[in-house]
């Protein structure tokens, strides 16, 4: 399934949340490391998906009136 370099770790997982890999498991026939793997896949698509775009700000400003500096004038004089 993987072509890159994997790299070995160890992690401590929650006994419940073991036991749901397992059984997930056992009724995909895919092991556990990949189902972890999978899920680290799909967390790291969630957090850049709503990490704001700091572009977006200046598009905001881009919203408001172009001639600001002539009509402040009009309203305060």
């Amino acid at each position: 399934m993987y072509d890159r370099v994997m790299i070995r770790t160890q992690i401590y997982l929650p006994d419940d949340l073991h036991q749901e890999l397992t059984f997930l498991s056992q009724k995909t026939g895919e092991n556990i490391s990949t189902l972890i793997r999978e899920g680290a896949w799909e967390v790291i698509k969630k957090k850049k998906k709503t990490k704001k775009n700091p572009s977006s700000f200046f598009g905001a400003l881009k919203k408001g009136p172009k001639d600001l500096s002539t009509k402040i004038n009009d309203i305060y004089l």
